[in-house]
């Protein structure tokens, strides 16, 4: 890409094709913080890909469908190893190793068939600093009183 050939794509471009959220995570993914990268817009599509599949755990061929049965242990299992991974991964700053995590867990919790309250309340919390736009969202959607920015971030 160059400014030359007129085929730049703006950040604003990226937004409103993508989501502010995608846009936002993608910076993160790209590698850590206190390195510099080469700015590259291919990868986008795969953090967007990475919050559809996010949406699958909370949808059933279209249909809004959460779970308040009891989860199995495997569930718990995939849901504490990444609450602990993320933490570590935000006390050091590590933003792209926490969004890998992200998409680890959510590719385990499909795979396992997991679309379980219990498993996605606390999910959702630790995803809202990445991606607090379209999370508010989901959050409503799981009727939960408080907005993710007042609620205490998951532990292990």
């Amino acid at each position: 890409m160059s400014k030359s050939k007129y085929n730049v794509q703006t950040p604003d471009e990226l937004v409103d094709r993508f989501g502010a959220d995608t846009l936002r995570m993608y910076e993160m993914f790209l590698g850590p913080v206190e390195q510099s990268k080469p700015w590259d817009t291919k990868g986008i599509t795969g953090v967007h890909g990475f919050l559809k599949k996010y949406w699958k755990l909370f949808h059933k061929e279209g249909t809004f469908e959460v779970s308040t049965t009891e989860p199995a242990k495997e569930h718990w299992k995939i849901l504490h190893k990444t609450i602990k991974k993320i933490r570590d991964d935000l006390d050091r700053f590590s933003f792209n190793t926490g969004v890998s995590t992200f998409m680890i867990c959510v590719n385990e919790l499909l795979d396992a068939r997991c679309n379980h309250r219990e498993i996605l309340e606390p999910l959702t919390v630790l995803l809202a600093p990445y991606a607090p736009h379209i999370l508010s969202s989901w959050w409503n959607r799981l009727t939960i009183t408080l907005f993710h920015s007042t609620e205490k971030c998951a532990s292990f």
